[in-house]
């Protein structure tokens, strides 16, 4: 799991991914939204793109980008306690240190990886995520469970924003062993 420094680094300077997932050291993931040519993931060592990598939509992407950094203001101005506004750039990197100051960094940290995800995926370079519908979250009981079935870490985790987890206060994340609980309690 990348810290929120790292994730905001990968969105407005340059992507290195973590230890699991490296990145390219490319262009932020930001500027690949904003740019028709960096939104795909092209292969190194020439060849065709995987399948499922197709460059997104103009408008989609610009959407998402335009959606990402509207929330990164806001939230930037919540955490000064601000009505005075910064650019996007400014709002993203200054989002670590106003979390740390406002104490708030797993809540920040929640949200920023929220959009670090959708980035990766609306580029093409991290695969979608699928809803478990017959899933009931362990921690609020509700069908709210998406996951992704990565070879090398399978996990899932769930979208209620009302839901926290009894350890962390957070929508709880299923990894590992946890992760197979969320099959047996498949409702009849």
């Amino acid at each position: 799991m990348q810290t929120l420094d790292e994730l905001v680094a990968d969105l407005v300077d340059r992507y290195t991914g973590d230890k699991e997932h490296p990145g390219d050291g490319g262009p932020g993931l930001i500027h690949r939204l904003d740019t028709l040519g960096l939104r795909t993931r092209q292969p190194t060592d020439g060849g065709h793109a995987p399948p499922g990598s197709r460059p997104p939509t103009s408008i989609e992407a610009v959407s998402w980008s335009q959606r990402i950094k509207r929330e990164a203001i806001g939230l930037d101005m919540q955490l000064r306690t601000s009505a005075r506004t910064q650019s996007w750039y400014r709002a993203l990197k200054a989002i670590p240190p106003g979390a740390e100051a406002a104490d708030r960094v797993p809540e920040v940290l929640s949200t920023v990886g929220r959009w670090h995800g959708t980035v990766l995926t609306v580029l093409g370079l991290r695969g979608p995520s699928v809803h478990f519908r017959h899933a009931l979250c362990l921690s609020c009981e509700q069908r709210t469970v998406y996951g992704r079935a990565d070879d090398d870490r399978p996990r899932a985790w769930c979208i209620n924003d009302a839901c926290k987890d009894g350890d962390t206060e957070v929508p709880a994340r299923y990894e590992g062993r946890r992760l197979y609980l969320l099959t047996e309690n498949r409702p009849s």
